[in-house]
């Protein structure tokens, strides 16, 4: 992995010089309300492991997030929308850094100073910001795992089928996502519920198109459902051709 460690090395600076670049991109001072949730970890900025937190303080074992997350469909929609204890929620880039950004890396850290970043980030429009210093982050945790690495002896562990209930919660890019497997005796999925960022996400997404619209009403077609397609674009939904894809239809009075 020796080769690998070179190019991460050079890629590292590659990052750090994006983070000051995209710093200076032409940003909307914004900010949004919603609750932010993330997975959160004392020891780690949290990635595959830990426990569900918010940015209010809740922390919510993964078994125990379907007792507040909920999804449900919307008559206007065939996206799912998620709630947490009715109330709209945030997951993705900015959840994490405001609920973890004393987890960075020292590097990472120093980044997001220069990147004009503070403790907490709540604005959408400076996601971009954050995903830069995540992958200053990234770079730097996988240089560590190189060095640390350790051929492991056996490379597989046994394990005989059993029938339980799984749950598990990752941070993908766009925010947390959450799986729930149960299986029978002999290891078969009996049922399978998996929530996924861009449902969670859904309902802060079209609540911050209103407002952008809102705000925006003296801008001509053309320019506001650019506005428009930008605001989508900060949580990079998993919605199809989601860059280009909007057709605004505006009645003026």
């Amino acid at each position: 992995m020796a080769p690998l460690g070179e190019q991460l090395r050079r890629a590292l600076d590659h990052a750090l010089e994006t983070v000051t670049w995209v710093a200076g991109f032409d940003i909307p001072d914004v900010g949004v309300d919603h609750e932010l949730v993330a997975l959160h970890h004392t020891d780690h900025y949290a990635i595959e492991d830990g426990t569900v937190a918010t940015a209010s303080g809740m922390r919510i074992p993964p078994r125990e997030y379907l007792d507040h997350a909920v999804e449900h469909q919307v008559p206007h929609s065939t996206a799912l929308h998620a709630t947490l204890d009715g109330r709209r929620y945030l997951t993705g880039p900015l959840a994490r850094y405001t609920i973890n950004s004393a987890q960075l890396s020292p590097v990472a850290r120093e980044a997001a100073v220069a990147g004009g970043l503070g403790e907490s980030c709540r604005n959408p429009f400076r996601s971009i910001v954050v995903r830069a210093v995540e992958t200053v982050y990234a770079i730097e945790e996988a240089l560590r795992i190189i060095h640390a690495y350790e051929r492991p002896d056996p490379p597989a562990v046994d394990a005989a089928p059993r029938a339980g209930v799984g749950h598990g919660v990752s941070e993908a890019p766009r925010g947390l996502l959450y799986h729930r497997y149960e299986l029978d005796a002999e290891g078969a999925i009996k049922a399978a519920t998996i929530m996924p960022p861009t449902a969670q996400n859904q309902p802060a997404i079209e609540d911050d198109v209103r407002r952008v619209v809102a705000a925006n009403l003296d801008l001509d077609d053309e320019t506001l459902t650019a506005l428009c397609e930008q605001t989508i674009r900060n949580y990079d939904p998993c919605i199809s051709c989601s860059t280009h894809f909007l057709d605004l239809t505006i009645e003026r009075r």
